[in-house]
């Protein structure tokens, strides 16, 4: 599953529970990423983004966290002034796809989310997608 196309991409994983952010990196490093970074909320994560060097060129954030969650980090990200930041692809992880958690992720151009439990090849799809169009 290790696809060289990833080798040199950084990936930001972004999610509250140190489980789900192991087995996400897990899975990420598994397709080729070398550079994986993790944060535990969206507040961590926009910092993170701001001071990365390079920056990410993905994020799979988590929707519900706190004390930011992602919808608000995304929003946050968005609305950055250096625009190769706030165009970054994300894709989100839910427990549940509601219809209007959708129509909320596509307001902020979210690149497709993944319904917890996250499989490896659901992520590998999200992946390719969001960073290639596939």
């Amino acid at each position: 599953m290790n696809d060289p196309r990833y080798a040199k991409l950084g990936v930001l994983v972004v999610d509250d529970s140190p489980v789900v952010r192991a087995m996400v990196s897990r899975m990420l490093e598994q397709l080729g990423f070398a550079r994986i970074a993790t944060a535990d909320d969206g507040e961590a994560a926009l910092a993170h983004v701001k001071a990365a060097d390079p920056a990410p060129n993905l994020i799979v954030c988590d929707i519900g966290m706190k004390p930011v969650d992602g919808m608000s980090f995304v929003a946050d990200l968005r609305a950055l002034p250096e625009r190769h930041l706030a165009r970054l692809p994300v894709v989100f992880l839910t427990a549940t796809a509601t219809d209007e958690l959708v129509r909320r992720a596509k307001e902020l151009a979210a690149n497709g989310y993944i319904v917890k439990p996250v499989t490896p090849e659901a992520l590998a799809l999200r992946v390719e997608r969001a960073l290639f169009g596939g």
